[in-house]
């Protein structure tokens, strides 16, 4: 930055030295006009030494910075999300290794908490490497054309036993023949996550309609639940890492927090648009359009 400017400066005064010599050697310009080009043309540099060298860089430099913060919190909510069940297993492990696996009820219950914060850990693991490999990919791999109904049937058929487990029904109508070129898998990723989140804030014995459709412009993929739904103030930071809502709530459902930024960052490899509707009490819908 400082050498830019620096060289701003440096073409300032060139110019003056250059409109003296022409001004007063070789024309004799009336004083009153060379000052005149001085200010107009002195002004003329620093207006586009500004706009052209200036002010992109400040830009370029405020980017670097946000993007810096985003990798700090990104780091340190890792950190803080991975301490916690390694704090836990290790507290466990510890209390069995001092005697307490002598009882039998006390070392069952032990290890089952084990199991479900390794699980916790290893769906952990496995989202922030899912995350990574969505942002380091600019564009979508093996693009290919795929019939919307039936990724959504497949998706469908493998959350329905845990769906059914709650008492909760998986509707799912799909209009026509809708079809979507891009990356399948990735597809599957984010409507995986959205129905998953429906059935686990989804009270028993509730519905969540999951649907598709074409239009003129887009094709609109829509999970709508009955579940606990989201506060208005909310709905801007649902996609943000490791944001929860509700926190010691979502923890003991298996969230990792990262879930609707895998679907946010998925729709932005299909250039689709998300909208999330919610009512507290009501449910939630997410409906994302893909374009044609």
């Amino acid at each position: 930055m400082k050498i830019k400017i620096g060289i701003s400066f440096l073409t300032v005064f060139i110019y003056n030295i250059l409109l003296a010599l022409f001004s007063f050697l070789w024309f004799e310009v009336d004083l009153k006009y060379y000052l005149i080009l001085l200010v107009l043309g002195s002004l003329i540099i620093f207006l586009v030494t500004y706009y052209k060298v200036i002010k992109p860089t400040l830009s370029m430099i405020d980017r670097w910075e946000q993007t810096e913060n985003m990798r700090k919190e990104f780091v340190a909510n890792v950190t803080h999300e991975f301490k916690t069940p390694l704090t836990s297993i290790s507290g466990f492990v510890e209390t069995l290794q001092e005697g307490a696996d002598e009882d039998r009820e006390v070392r069952k219950k032990f290890l089952d908490i084990i199991a479900i914060e390794t699980s916790r850990l290893s769906r952990l693991i496995e989202d922030v490497f899912i995350l990574s490999d969505i942002e380091s990919k600019k564009t979508q791999e093996a693009l290919e054309s795929f019939d919307v109904g039936t990724a959504l049937r497949k998706i469908v058929m493998s959350i329905n036993p845990v769906a059914q487990a709650k008492g909760i029904e998986i509707l799912l109508e799909v209009k026509g023949n809708p079809v979507i070129k891009g990356n399948q898998d990735r597809f599957s990723q984010m409507m995986m996550n959205l129905i998953e989140n429906a059935v686990k804030y989804s009270k028993e014995g509730k519905s969540i309609s999951v649907s598709a459709e074409e239009n003129q412009e887009n094709i609109v993929v829509s999970v709508k639940d009955e579940g606990i739904g989201i506060e208005e103030k909310e709905i801007p930071r649902l996609f943000e890492r490791f944001y929860r809502v509700d926190k010691s709530r979502s923890k003991d459902m298996g969230g990792t927090g990262l879930g609707l930024s895998i679907v946010k960052h998925i729709a932005s490899l299909f250039d689709a648009q998300i909208k999330v509707t919610s009512e507290p009490g009501r449910g939630t819908t997410f409906t994302v359009a893909f374009p044609k």
